[in-house]
């Protein structure tokens, strides 16, 4: 979605495709069978985490470190990733890739862990401990490892949707035993700004047992669901109340998920095209923006930093540079730079 900036695709060594707008990693990926699709995402995770390590490499683009500069946020911005499962580039990734966050993780499935080795430890560290409502838990975990969770699999919604892959990814494949700990209970945690979560029906229970963890956090990120895919678990209106008790609002959604209900006209394109059951979602949630006067300087920085390369809030990211123009902060220049560059 975003622009590309060609100087910066020269500078990594990427080889420019014939559209303009366009650049291309390596050859063409594809699976040619099941067999193969069930390692295609590890494929392309691990081509796109060897452009993040260029991208390290290389630095900021030219715009991005005057952006920077003009912020000067000195230490690096902390995220906390509770279900850190490496099934897609997390939202964060521009600012791994800029050398401008570190990254504490928390994944407890072990081959999902396993996945998580082997990074920077300056960027990044991973821990396998399960986050949550502290106390014995059974992870049960399917063959789709995106749906493991301490909630079992609603069938009924299983049936309902009638998705066969959905059914073939829901099957359970093992349960572990696991000891939750509280978010607020995690040993030697740093403060954070971010907190990005996906825990399959577990998000609530990590809220409620991180309240003063999430006391100063600036944004949190958590998947939300708005479709019973899991058996008692927590919903999208149970998640909401408790993060606007903190202190949290609803700013906008990453994205929303929506699947086909199958049906005995499913095979006709026309019906086939529709997606019309909303499922979950990634939403955002930012400290009450009303409040942003009572912001300090460096919140600010860092909120126009989150708006900018995490969840692409261009406007969000000028009202903060307005107002750290209205303290003396930053010129009105850098305002004006930023609304004719590109980020990347």
């Amino acid at each position: 979605r975003h622009s590309v900036d060609r100087p910066q695709v020269a500078a990594l060594g990427l080889p420019p495709a014939a559209r303009p707008d366009r650049f291309r990693v390596g050859s063409p990926i594809r699976a040619a069978d099941d067999t193969q699709r069930a390692s295609l995402a590890d494929v392309v995770l691990s081509r796109c985490r060897g452009v993040l390590d260029k991208l390290t490499a290389v630095g900021p683009a030219p715009q991005t470190s005057r952006l920077l500069d003009a912020l000067g946020v000195s230490d690096p911005l902390v995220v906390v990733d509770v279900g850190a499962n490496p099934l897609e580039l997390p939202a964060y990734t521009r600012l791994l890739g800029m050398g401008v966050c570190r990254v504490v993780g928390f994944e407890p499935q072990p081959e999902a862990f396993a996945r998580l080795q082997g990074r920077d430890p300056q960027r990044e560290q991973y821990f396998p401990h399960a986050i949550g409502s502290p106390g014995q838990h059974q992870l049960r975990i399917y063959e789709g490892s995106g749906f493991a969770s301490t909630y079992a699999i609603d069938e009924t919604s299983i049936d309902f949707i009638a998705n066969e892959r959905w059914r073939d990814g829901t099957r359970l494949r093992e349960t572990i035993d696991l000891e939750l700990t509280a978010l607020d209970d995690v040993p030697d945690l740093p403060a954070f700004d971010l907190l990005k979560i996906d825990v399959q029906g577990g998000e609530l229970a990590v809220f409620e047992s991180g309240r003063r963890s999430l006391s100063s956090a600036l944004c949190v990120i958590p998947e939300v669901s708005f479709f019973p895919l899991y058996d008692g678990a927590p919903s999208f209106a149970d998640v909401h109340q408790e993060l606007v008790a903190q202190g949290f609002a609803l700013h906008k959604f990453m994205f929303q998920k929506s699947v086909h209900l199958h049906g005995s006209q499913s095979g006709e394109e026309s019906v086939r095209a529709s997606r019309s059951q909303l499922v979950d979602g990634d939403a955002v949630y930012l400290r009450d923006l009303r409040g942003l006067a009572d912001f300090s300087s460096v919140q600010v920085a860092k909120l126009v930093l989150l708006a900018t390369y995490v969840f692409d809030s261009p406007d969000l990211a000028v009202r903060g540079l307005d107002e750290l123009v209205r303290r003396g902060e930053v010129s009105k220049k850098v305002v004006k730079q930023y609304v004719g560059q590109r980020y990347v």
